[in-house]
């Protein structure tokens, strides 16, 4: 595994370091965890709630790390002052886990988000076929990743929606995913996927809205009775789906998930307004 560092300066296991274009590599990644933090206004977003997630990630391969949590926290704050708080994404990257004390890396890594005109036209996303072992751990899977990336692009598409081997619609390869149908919201069972901090804050949004959200198993069959489907993750926000396959949705259009978009985007400036 090859990650590239784009900011100036990053942290090792405590330790401020220079070197932009810099490539970490990895021959095992199979104690390795990690989260992806969007930083806004020198903010990173839901940090809280990502750093639970990173602890929650170890824990699920029974290791330990709550002891370094509060100096993780520490230095997220430092490398984003170092580097003149860019409005990028950064990676919190563990590793020898099993260790009394793990390794870790901060840096910022390149980052893209969707452009302003697919929030109003939606994305194509296909369906691809993959077992996640263990789904609630955020960990690094190198073949999996390069696999799902060269059908995506093979088929201009944004996303993957993962068919597991029930046949049903468990999470997208780098996104949660939600359907609509009528004013009801629907989403794959927590225990099936990986339960994303975006992915939490949009249920809690749905329950203030009315929206009621059913956690069940989603088959194809069932997609194409929703009226509209939509991705959330750190970078893509919020992001409705116009296409999968060869079905399509008007996603963008749909009350429900503009109301979701809205809500969710207010909420954004509100936690950065708090935190600054």
């Amino acid at each position: 595994m090859k990650k590239q560092i784009i900011e100036e300066f990053y942290i090792q296991d405590g330790n401020i370091l220079k070197g932009n274009s810099k490539n970490l590599s990895f021959e095992k990644a199979d104690n390795i965890v990690y989260e992806v933090i969007r930083v806004i206004d020198g903010v990173p977003l839901f940090l809280e709630e990502h750093i639970e997630r990173l602890n929650k990630s170890a824990n699920l391969l029974n290791h330990d790390i709550s002891h370094i949590l509060g100096t993780i926290t520490k230095d997220i704050k430092k490398i984003i002052d170092l580097n003149n708080k860019p409005n990028k994404n950064f990676k919190i990257l563990m590793y020898n886990i099993e260790k009394p004390v793990p390794n870790y890396y901060i840096f910022f890594i390149e980052s893209n988000y969707p452009a302003n005109n697919l929030y109003k036209t939606g994305i194509k996303a296909i369906t691809y076929k993959a077992i996640r072992k263990n789904p609630q751990a955020k960990t690094i899977n190198n073949e999996f990743r390069k696999s799902v990336n060269i059908e995506i692009d093979k088929n201009k598409a944004y996303e993957a929606l993962l068919i597991n081997e029930l046949g049903e619609i468990s999470e997208g390869s780098r996104s949660n995913v939600f359907f609509v149908r009528n004013d009801s919201v629907y989403t794959a069972p927590g225990k099936n996927v990986l339960l994303g901090t975006t992915r939490k804050k949009i249920i809690k949004i749905c329950d203030e809205l009315n929206f009621k959200v059913n956690e069940k198993p989603i088959t194809i069959e069932f997609l194409k009775t929703c009226d509209a489907l939509f991705i959330t993750g750190t970078s893509p926000k919020v992001l409705p789906i116009s296409q999968v396959d060869e079905m399509r949705f008007d996603s963008p259009s749909n009350k429900v998930v503009q109301e979701i978009m809205k809500t969710y985007d207010f909420l954004i400036n509100d936690y950065i307004k708090t935190h600054k």
